[in-house]
């Protein structure tokens, strides 16, 4: 059975679960058996660096490389940044424009966050979702020229985003959860996937990636298989290479043994 080198792994809803937010033992042993085995592990999200290392069980594993904020910022195992992409001015103005027309704040990820207009219960919602204080986040109207990497609309769940997939220079990757993350077109996960490929000398086909959201579409296309998680979304099924056990029921481990890496 073939052999893989690396492995992506989202986080929320793939090697965390959505009510306890924690990893199970089992797949922090699996993690373990990779690296003992030589293998590379990388952690693939929407969330920044600081944001993961802040999260106890997150932080206490020894991650091979960070895709950060749905690819537009990717680190090496020392946290150190290979690649950090910016929304283009118009797309920013064009977010300002859609956020202030429906008076629902968005809430900024650049050199540091912030949120541009008060918030609503969505945003609240959204915090509670990630077990956040949503009194912790700076609220202040985005600066003239101010860059962001990534950005985050709020909504009452299922929302389509209709107004902010009108941005010519954006993708909408909504979510059940009050939120939608929004990030440059043409930048996603698999962006990660082919620096770091770069940066180690290894092949995307000698690689495994597991998620179970929208915004993990690119990122298990672009690698030797992708594992859909048994409770993610229809459209990442679809296009996944095998799908496994829900994350409640340690789906990553379920795979991984399927594959013969454990």
């Amino acid at each position: 059975m073939k052999e893989f080198q690396m492995f992506f792994f989202d986080v929320d809803g793939t090697l965390l679960d959505n009510h306890s937010h924690r990893i199970s033992p089992a797949v922090i042993e699996a993690l373990h058996t990779l690296q003992q085995r030589g293998k590379k592990i990388v952690i693939s999200s929407g969330r920044d660096v600081h944001t993961i290392m802040s999260m106890p069980q997150l932080a206490a594993i020894q991650w091979d490389g960070y895709i950060c904020r749905n690819g537009s910022v990717v680190a090496d195992q020392h946290q150190n940044e290979l690649y950090r992409y910016f929304f283009d001015l118009e797309t920013m103005h064009r977010l300002e424009e859609v956020s202030q027309k429906l008076g629902s704040p968005i809430q900024y990820m650049g050199h540091t966050d912030w949120l541009n207009l008060p918030p609503t219960e969505d945003f609240r919602a959204a915090c509670a979702f990630f077990h956040r204080d949503p009194n912790a986040i700076e609220i202040r109207p985005t600066l003239p020229d101010e860059q962001a990497t990534m950005a985050l609309a709020f909504d009452k769940a299922q929302s389509d985003y209709a107004e902010y997939c009108q941005i010519p220079g954006l993708t909408v990757l909504p979510t059940p959860f009050h939120y939608a993350d929004l990030v440059a077109k043409g930048i996603d996960k698999s962006t990660g996937i082919t620096l770091l490929c770069q940066h180690l000398n290894l092949d995307p086909r000698d690689t495994m990636a597991f998620g179970d959201g929208i915004n993990d579409l690119e990122m298990l296309q672009a690698a030797g298989i992708g594992v859909a998680m048994g409770q993610g979304r229809d459209e990442i099924k679809a296009i996944a290479d095998y799908v496994s056990d829900s994350v409640e029921k340690d789906g990553i481990v379920s795979a991984l043994k399927a594959f013969g890496q454990i």
